[in-house]
């Protein structure tokens, strides 16, 4: 009905609903700054009139408003713009996981100095030329013992740097497996409130603000897929889930399943014995497997060894994944979801191996440092067994009595020399004129020829790249080692697929320098394009303090108006009610 008791209720509630939008308002500027923030609106409708149509009034003056109401506090969000940031995300996590090693690994090579290996070697078969003018001389053999040893001193370095580099990485996948689960844990539980504040007729802005802003960090850290529920609830699943059967991460329904992550700590060769040879690790055997639930090392509870039977490519595949599908207590499973038992095979494990976000790019950078570490190995190998035959004229290392570059962990192994354990003989350190230098094969000869056949091996193209780790000096030199007719002395052929000790390290670093150039280059055009696709969602879904000082004057001027409404129904109704006493 109206009259100005109507009016009067009209004018409260349009002060009433410019109140709530004028506390929207300050919240969305109080937040303008606030991460993962939402502009929120406050939509204003009519509230319901007087004489709705009807078989009786049908002749009446029509409707009469009632005034205005806040009908919903909605959250401005772009949802296709949100898809396509968390997947530039993943993208840019992975280029950048890439980036951040592979300049480390520049760095340890570290050939932009003078003390790099490729100055090393030079240096060495320098050192070589000149004993070969002077191979009577003391002083030129220790300089030749000296900067063999300082070439052995970098290689030992520079391998055990990569080693460590290679666990760093690991540790990194370690801390992204933690994050990553706590981060689904919050997801999880702001899922349920979320339904339930929707429940209760309300909308959850705030919630979902931070769940959406939980599901953009894990985003870097992989590619993931939403499915949208009702009551605004989220399904979550990584968007590579291989023969996964359940993926899911998050659930909106709480009584269903959830998948968690654990990490493999580490795979040692498991030691049966009796045991003939030392098995290593890589070789195919037996290992213990251990990992710990949900990826925390806190405590010796969360630990779990098994022990299975790896092939070379699977302790490589485990090695440098090391990420394991687990259930919600961080149980390793099958992909058919149930538990990993004791006499499981490598098969059985359910490995998470994404294709992009951070950990795709710790992952992939693991493989590159493998391949560095095995290419340093055969080229501290193809020094040592080039070296080694010219110098003691041998073709088969178990005729050679006193090797000049020897294994440092057992010296009579030179097959199983690598950049790690490659050193010069102490024997020859301690006693430099048992360099053999001249035709004679003698310690005591002084002529230079043996040095300078030494020498010319910088020249020499070695198969260098066929060098496996079960390489022997014989294998490497078959068909290839021959005395030399001018020197007199046996040096080796160059092979016609062959490489250049200095050519296939400078191969090497070249490789290096392109697959960090790159992954950089990658970086940078991310960043751009993640920097637009950023833009773009803050254009419609950030704060605008301009815009919002222009509503805030919009909704004081409202609010004043209405205000102005009751202060003149209040006159009418103070002449109505004590103007007719006179």
């Amino acid at each position: 009905m109206s009259g100005l008791f109507s009016t009067f209720n009209i004018a409260t509630r349009g002060m009433s609903a410019q109140q709530k939008a004028l506390d929207v308002t300050s919240h969305n500027i109080a937040n303008a700054n606030t991460d993962g923030y939402s502009r929120q609106k406050a939509n204003l409708e009519t509230t319901r009139p007087f004489d709705m149509p009807s078989m009786n009034n049908a002749m009446g003056s029509g409707q009469l408003g009632t005034g205005v109401q806040v009908s919903s506090i909605t959250r401005i969000r772009d949802s296709y713009l949100d898809y396509q940031v968390r997947t530039q995300n993943g993208t840019k996590g992975s280029s950048e996981g890439r980036e951040k090693f592979l300049t480390e690994i520049e760095g340890v090579f570290n050939e932009l100095s003078g003390t790099g290996i490729s100055t090393l070697v030079d240096n060495v078969f320098n050192s070589w030329q000149a004993l070969s003018g002077s191979p009577e001389v003391a002083s030129t053999r220790n300089v030749v013992a000296q900067q063999s040893k300082a070439l052995t001193d970098q290689l030992n370095s520079t391998y055990n740097q990569l080693v460590k580099l290679k666990g760093n990485s690991q540790d990194v996948i370690k801390q992204d497996v933690v994050d990553v689960n706590n981060m689904l844990n919050q997801i999880n539980e702001l899922n349920k409130q979320v339904i339930g504040v929707k429940v209760g007729g309300n909308e959850p802005n705030d919630l979902m603000d931070k769940r959406d802003l939980l599901i953009d960090q894990l985003s870097v850290k992989f590619g993931i897929t939403i499915d949208k529920k009702s009551l605004s609830g989220e399904d979550l699943k990584p968007t590579d889930i291989g023969d996964m059967t359940n993926a899911y991460l998050v659930k909106s329904d709480p009584n269903d399943k959830v998948s968690r992550f654990s990490y493999v700590n580490s795979i040692v060769p498991k030691a049966v014995p009796p045991a003939s040879t030392v098995q290593k690790p890589g070789d195919a055997g037996s290992y213990d497997v251990t990992y710990y639930k949900n990826g925390d090392t806190s405590t010796d509870a969360n630990k779990v060894t098994i022990t299975m039977d790896l092939t070379s490519a699977q302790y490589t595949s485990l090695d440098q994944s090391r990420v394991l599908w687990a259930d919600s207590d961080g149980n390793a499973i099958k992909t058919d979801g149930s538990l990993i038992v004791a006499g499981d095979a490598f098969n059985d494990l359910a490995l998470f191996i994404p294709k992009t976000g951070e950990l795709n790019g710790y992952m992939s950078v693991q493989a590159d440092i493998d391949v560095y570490i095995d290419q340093l190995n055969s080229l501290a190998k193809g020094i040592a067994f080039s070296v080694n035959a010219v110098e003691s004229g041998e073709s088969d290392a178990s005729n050679d009595t006193l090797e000049f570059f020897v294994n440092g962990e057992d010296k009579t192994k030179e097959q199983d020399i690598t950049a790690g354990n490659i050193t010069v003989n102490q024997d020859i350190i301690n006693d430099v004129m048992k360099i053999k230098v001249g035709v004679n094969d003698t310690t005591g000869s002084t002529d230079g020829n043996r040095a300078l056949a030494i020498a010319d091996l910088r020249d020499v193209k070695l198969d260098i790249q066929s060098i496996k780790p079960t390489t022997t000096r014989a294998e490497f030199l078959s068909g290839k080692f021959n005395v030399d007719a001018t020197l007199g002395v046996s040096t080796i052929s160059s092979s016609s697929n062959g490489m250049t000790i200095g050519g296939y390290f400078t191969n090497t670093v070249n490789d290096l320098a392109v697959k960090t150039q790159t992954a950089t280059r990658n970086v940078t055009n991310n960043e751009s394009l993640l920097a637009s696709l950023e833009e773009s969602r803050s254009s419609i879904s950030g704060v605008s303090l301009d815009e919002e000082m222009a509503n805030m004057i919009q909704y004081q001027h409202a609010y004043q108006a209405n205000a102005k409404i009751i202060s003149t129904v209040d006159e009418l109704l103070d002449l109505i009610i004590n103007g007719l006493k006179k």
